[in-house]
């Protein structure tokens, strides 16, 4: 696996902050049995990403990682010119050496002078022989095929491997308990335990097969991060909770805006005493919202964003990036999905006034555009001819806000391509503030309101469009 070091970046608007410890002093002593590269890095994971503390040059493979200070506790690579690595529980000790050949990491590493690296290099053999064993057993399963004792057989010997690995991690947890990372690591690696809730729904249960699905995936969302601590910034720097945050927030929760927020923020909440962990899972859950493709998430970001930035709690935030949340706050919270669209009382090319709220529809077709916009000119057209004509007589209607205020060219194109079934309008002196209700800072966007002016869709494009209509055409009908 190819890992790079690169410097901590923005990603959205986050800005992630770089962790200091106390001052004291690391000395770990390496020596790399054969190796033939001439230098080596000591990097800590965050993030899902690896960031560089330390180099040392190589002389027939030993080297020194030292400084008068001490690395903060956590997962760490070491990590060769020729791409190849291990990774590290860095804990207390931090003075210890270590022995490997890169041809075998997990094989033949020895560790002396810190029992949680030496340790956590024991869970990694450990885990390393059990996935092997996972995957014989898997493809005995598959080759059984339809032999019902075999495959009940294979399903016992996988119930009893993950038996297995439960067990070594309690022993870990006996072994090193009061503060030790290695045990908290290893429970980092479980997913949650569910009962078997069929033994406690009756049958007679209306759909109840759906019932202990729900119930199933109830206990998972709740006791996914079972074995976090949120108070521990530790588990910040390990390869695997940037991806159980992934995995949790992608696939595991419903993404709608409300669940997004309910579920973030009470984990965010869970970090409170740490402000690390804290900023790291308000940055991480803003970004989140950015990212997505869903529609509609931008009403997380907005939520999100007045929460925990807007009110002043995001202290690590500098005034560009708060102005930058601020702006893009005011230019969305107008038009969420499921709010009111702002009336906009507009002039048609005949002097004449129209307003939003009056035209009545059972769809409407919000449209901004401009003539001389090159996507404009394509989009346009298709409107008319491939959504307008065809859905006009189920009652769809167009309101087109021209987004310039050039009468001539916008009362040329309307003839050319025969929009007059559009009800079209413009706003020459600015007035009804249109570009901040609807975030309109490019050209063509469309917004798709329901009979009460409700949003139901934006920034769409036509094909988009069409696919909304005849999903709303059809849910009426039905």
């Amino acid at each position: 696996m190819k890992k790079t070091f690169i410097t901590l970046m923005c990603v959205g608007f986050c800005l992630l902050s770089s962790f200091t410890s106390k001052a004291q002093k690391y000395n770990i002593e390496i020596n790399l049995i054969g190796s033939t590269d001439s230098t080596a890095y000591l990097a800590h994971y965050f993030d899902g990403r690896i960031f560089a503390d330390d180099t040392t040059q190589l002389v027939n493979g030993k080297g020194l990682f030292a400084k008068e200070k001490i690395l903060d506790e956590g997962i760490y690579v070491i990590y060769l010119p020729s791409q190849k690595y291990f990774d590290l529980l860095i804990g207390k000790d931090q003075e210890f050496s270590i022995s490997t050949d890169p041809a075998s990491f997990i094989e033949s590493s020895k560790i002396n002078g810190a029992k949680e690296s030496e340790a956590f290099h024991g869970f990694q053999k450990f885990m390393k022989s059990q996935n092997e064993k996972s995957k014989i057993i898997q493809e005995a399963y598959k080759a059984s095929k339809d032999n019902p004792a075999e495959k009940e057989k294979y399903q016992e010997a996988y119930k009893q491997a993950d038996i297995d690995v439960r067990a070594y991690i309690q022993k870990l947890n006996q072994d090193y308990p009061d503060g030790s990372f290695v045990a908290k690591f290893a429970q980092l690696t479980l997913s949650p335990k569910i009962p078997d809730f069929s033994k406690e729904i009756p049958e007679s249960t209306p759909d109840r097969d759906q019932e202990i699905k729900k119930k199933s995936y109830l206990y998972n969302k709740d006791h996914y991060f079972d074995h976090v601590d949120f108070a521990d910034n530790r588990f910040l720097r390990t390869p695997i909770l940037k991806n159980k945050l992934d995995f949790f927030y992608e696939k595991i929760l419903i993404q709608s805006p409300d669940t997004i927020v309910k579920e973030a923020t009470t984990i965010i909440e869970k970090s409170r005493s740490n402000q690390e962990f804290f900023q790291y899972l308000v940055q991480y859950s803003l970004n989140y919202a950015v990212k997505s493709k869903i529609m509609g998430m931008d009403a997380a970001f907005v939520t999100l964003a007045k929460k925990f930035y807007l009110s002043g709690e995001a202290n690590w935030a500098d005034s560009t990036l708060l102005a930058n949340i601020r702006e893009r706050v005011i230019k969305l919270q107008y038009n969420l999905i499921g709010m009111k669209a702002q009336d906009l009382k507009m002039e048609t090319p005949e002097g004449e006034f129209v307003s939003l709220h009056e035209v009545e529809a059972p769809f409407t077709i919000l449209y901004f555009w401009e003539p001389d916009c090159g996507h404009c000119k394509t989009a346009t057209p298709r409107l008319k001819t491939e959504i307008l004509d065809k859905y006009k007589q189920l009652g769809v209607k167009v309101f087109a806000v021209c987004t310039q205020n050039n009468k001539e060219d916008w009362e040329k194109f309307i003839a050319d391509k025969d929009l007059f079934d559009f009800i079209n309008c413009y706003d020459p002196h600015y007035q009804t503030n249109f570009r901040i209700y609807y975030d309109v800072f490019s050209t063509p966007t469309m917004y798709l309101l329901d009979k009460d002016k409700k949003i139901i869709a934006k920034r769409l494009d036509i094909d988009t469009l069409k696919t909304f209509l005849d999903h709303e055409f059809e849910n009426k009908t039905n």
